[in-house]
């Protein structure tokens, strides 16, 4: 008998077996890109492997845009992504209704011009800022909900986003970029742009979170990862993984050290709104929430 083949049939029967495979679809490619929410899904897996079997989690080969990754996901290409919610996409998609960030998503503070910071005084108006130019993804939810609150709104592309924006920004083409806490730090340490800094004085919150999203065709999965979260919240694991990152801790000082007035907004793409997103601040109260969002989606 040939001597590969035989080594060939032991490295198989000696490989791990799965009795199921998860694969999640990412925008962008690169190991740092999502390494929060890919932890977060392996752990949920591995809290659940002793009441629904071992299963292998792989990353899908080619980053895409959100809405690509909702047809992959539709056509069997895929089994999970992550995204902010909206009514839309969770008439399209199984949500898997637990905040990854805490609903910090929909705080937003502005990278601007150094030279733009006059023009955001602490007593300047919404209305004031509302009149200036804003960009944002033009796919992103975000986009539709400044527009809704009547923001004057520039969008970009998927394929060239995150250079457009920041250097329409810096050569002046629009006045501000309104980031959520999370990734703000991130993209100013990704850019080192000397001329771009993070507004002091305003923010903006409206209701936001961010979600896995399960392909249709795996219901099971879904309520696999419904309870690995709420387990992963119970034993601590989660609040472990999320203050691992530093970028959260970075949020989680800017909300602490600088106070800011404070705009809110409403949220013309989702027609709910959580009570207890911040499950490290109200973690009883929040697994409750969850509970009950279960329940009533399984109704």
């Amino acid at each position: 008998m040939n001597r590969t083949f035989i080594i060939g049939v032991l490295m198989l029967l000696s490989a791990p077996l799965y009795s199921e495979t998860l694969t999640y679809t990412t925008s962008f490619a690169g190991s740092e890109y999502g390494k929060y929410h890919i932890a977060v899904l392996r752990a949920a897996i591995a809290e659940t492997q002793d009441t629904h079997g071992e299963m292998q989690v792989r990353r899908h080969v080619l980053p895409m845009t959100q809405s690509r990754q909702v047809v992959t996901l539709l056509k069997g290409q895929g089994d999970v992504m992550w995204s902010v919610t909206s009514d839309a996409l969770e008439q399209r998609l199984l949500p898997v209704r637990f905040p990854l960030l805490q609903g910090f998503g929909g705080y937003r503070v502005f990278v601007i011009h150094k030279n733009m910071q006059p023009f955001f005084q602490p007593t300047q108006s919404l209305a004031h800022i509302r009149n200036l130019v804003s960009v944002q993804g033009e796919d992103w939810p975000d986009f539709a909900i400044l527009k809704d609150n009547q923001f004057k709104v520039a969008g970009s592309g998927w394929t060239n986003w995150y250079t457009t924006m920041y250097k329409s920004l810096e050569r002046g083409m629009v006045d501000y970029f309104p980031r959520n806490i999370v990734e703000v730090h991130r993209d100013m340490e990704y850019h080192k742009n000397p001329h771009l800094v993070i507004e002091q004085n305003h923010m903006l919150v409206y209701p936001s979170y961010e979600f896995f999203f399960v392909s249709p065709a795996r219901p099971e999965l879904q309520k696999r990862l419904e309870e690995g979260m709420v387990r992963l919240l119970e034993n601590g694991k989660l609040s472990e993984l999320f203050r691992q990152n530093s970028e959260h801790r970075k949020a989680l000082k800017l909300l602490d050290d600088s106070p800011r007035v404070i705009h809110r907004l409403h949220n013309n793409v989702l027609s709910y709104s959580l009570k207890y997103p911040n499950w490290e601040a109200t973690p009883q109260q929040s697994l409750d929430e969850f509970r009950r969002l279960q329940q009533h989606a399984g109704l």
